[in-house]
This record gives structure tokens, sequence and C-alpha cells, in this order.
């Protein structure tokens, strides 16, 4: 096989089709590995597949069984303490729309 200059071999039409399928392998297995992941990061028995909120999947679990009513009680009395300091910290950060503006 004789030597090929370095033009002559970019210009190789199989060393294009090579580029191309490594691509198209890539570009495929970036997609198979999407769609796994999306397939394993989806919960399918959640009570509220539309995204319900924490106290909804405590509530679920207790009904189910997964939980206790004491488990059940705290936790939900924390997730609510913890909203309402969230709630109370935002208000305290947002300006108050009441007072004058001064230029």
């Amino acid at each position: 096989m004789p030597d090929l200059t370095l033009a002559q071999s970019v210009l190789d039409p199989k060393l294009w089709f090579y580029i191309a399928l490594l691509f198209t392998f890539i570009f495929v297995g970036a997609i198979i590995i999407f769609a796994i992941r999306r397939s394993l990061f989806t919960h399918n028995d959640a009570p509220n597949p539309t995204g319900g909120g924490l106290l909804e999947h405590l509530d679920h679990m207790h009904k189910s069984g997964k939980i206790t009513k004491e488990e059940y009680d705290t936790t939900r009395a924390s997730i609510i303490d913890k909203a309402a300091q969230r709630l109370r910290e935002q208000d305290q950060s947002e300006p108050n729309d009441s007072e004058p503006h001064t230029n």
C-alpha cells in the first residue's frame, strides 16, 4: 500500500465513513442513555404523577401503611414548620412596597 500524504488521507472516503459512523454511535448511545435515565427516575407509583407535594406523598405513605401514625404526625409537623419558616424568611428578605421610594 502506498504512503498517503496528509491531504490524501483527509480526503479519503473511508475516513469520512468511519468518522460519520463514530458520530452516529455516539448520538444513538446518548439517546439510549437519556431514555434509560428517564425511565429509571420516573416514579409510576407516586400518588400524584403531576408532581404532588410532600404532604400528599406523606399522606399516601401513611394510608398505605408504610409509616405509623406517630411518624406521620411528627413528619407532617416538621414539614409545616420548615415551610412556615421559609415563608417568614422570604417575607423578611423582600422589600416592602408600601414604603415610599426616594430618588
